[in-house]
């Protein structure tokens, strides 16, 4: 028995490695601009070149609202001068850490923003207006030119929605531009000064994906686009906000690699598998333990016999009056300190006897109390009566 659920196990986990080896690798394309991730449209390519491109100056992710973060470093001692950093299909900030960075970059730092649309207040207090140039469904190649400088950035758009521009702006300082297919300029890249700081606009962050960075052949738009920037450390606004913490978790890591993923699903499967079949109990075999017996009735016989042996009939009428009136005390409440007239009636309107009845054995226990018996008539007498009070009793 034990062999066969060896070999139910293993056939099983042969399944489970065979479905793994042969599951189909479905390249998954959504637009997430996370740079953790490896992904063709995430941004991991880009962000591990930060350090080359600024002097191996440090960089710092931003994993709460900008808000929060400006609140965060106004608690710190005053810092050099920094970029902000955002790389997302939508720049999905709220107004109140627009308006904190609005403040931060007032003060001298440089923010440089890439994404294909823009909240209205955004584009409202940068003074800059946005348009969609939708493409055909098919692939498109697209060539991208820097303003007064020779590098171009050729690419294949693999986003069937289409390109984003920038409509002509008096703040805005015109940076670069791609042609689109009616053969005009569309303005993809600005510069717009905000007190002593400068805001960076790009409208096509694709080019900064894994898959478009590894595709390209020409690398000098890409860099000369950064070098507009500071070499300052950077603050880098993630575009999926994951809490340190977790991220760091080792289940959490396993989780989000595909391998160990499945790796660790193998390893529940099998252990699972392994307590299905091995759920037999195991264990020593419980004895029997008798119940203890009821001596009782034994001890009654054996202290009524020495009663009957010795003679001793006035003993035993005495502990029969002390058990009955015991009896009394427990089960109807009643004090039999004084059997008057009040504790009759009390025990006649109880137990269902008459009164006349309950009179009689009262009458009887009183006398039985006071005087010593050496025959066994007033015994017998007296249990007759004490019967004939628990028969009406039970009824």
């Amino acid at each position: 028995m034990r062999s066969k659920n060896i070999l139910a196990v293993s056939f099983v986990v042969l399944l489970l490695i065979l479905a793994m080896a042969n599951r189909s690798h479905k390249v998954n394309w959504s637009p997430t601009f996370n740079e953790n991730d490896t992904k063709p449209f995430d941004t991991k390519v880009f962000y591990d070149q930060l350090p080359n491109w600024f002097q191996e100056k440090s960089v710092k992710k931003i994993y709460t609202t900008f808000y929060e973060y400006d609140q965060y470093l106004r608690g710190q001692p005053v810092d050099s001068v920094k970029n902000y950093i955002s790389i997302s299909d939508q720049y999905d900030i709220d107004y109140t850490s627009f308006e904190a960075l609005l403040e931060y970059v007032s003060y001298g730092n440089e923010a440089f923003i890439s994404a294909n649309s823009f909240p209205g207040y955004v584009k409202d207090s940068l003074g800059f207006e946005t348009s969609f140039e939708i493409t055909e469904l098919r692939e498109t190649e697209h060539t991208m030119f820097l303003e007064n400088v020779d590098d171009v950035l050729t690419f294949t758009s693999k986003l069937p929605s289409g390109l984003s521009y920038v409509k002509d702006s008096t703040a805005a300082k015109k940076l670069g531009h791609y042609i689109s297919k009616e053969e005009k300029k569309r303005t993809n890249f600005v510069g717009i000064p905000y007190y002593d700081g400068i805001f960076y606009i790009h409208t096509t962050p694709e080019v900064f994906t894994n898959y478009q960075m590894l595709e390209a052949k020409e690398f000098g738009y890409l860099s000369t686009v950064i070098s507009y920037l500071q070499k300052e450390p950077i603050l880098w606004d993630t575009a999926i906000k994951i809490n340190p913490e977790l991220s760091q978790s080792p289940l959490r890591y396993i989780t989000s690699k595909e391998p160990l993923r499945w790796a660790w699903y193998l390893l529940l499967i099998s252990i699972g598998l392994f307590m299905l079949f091995n759920a037999k109990r195991r264990q020593r075999i419980i004895p029997v333990v008798e119940p203890l017996k009821n001596t009782t009735t034994e001890f009654v016989h054996t202290v009524s016999n020495l009663h009957f042996e010795a003679h001793d009939y006035n003993g035993v009428i005495q502990k029969r009056i002390i058990h009955f009136l015991e009896m009394i005390r427990s089960k109807y409440h009643l004090s039999t300190e004084n059997l008057n007239e009040d504790f009759v009636n009390k025990l006649a309107l109880k137990s269902g006897n008459s009164k006349v009845q309950i009179q009689q054995l009262v009458t009887m226990i009183i006398k039985m109390k006071s005087h010593t018996f050496m025959t066994s008539e007033p015994l017998v007498q007296l249990n007759k009566e004490i019967e004939k009070f628990y028969k009406k009793d039970k009824k």
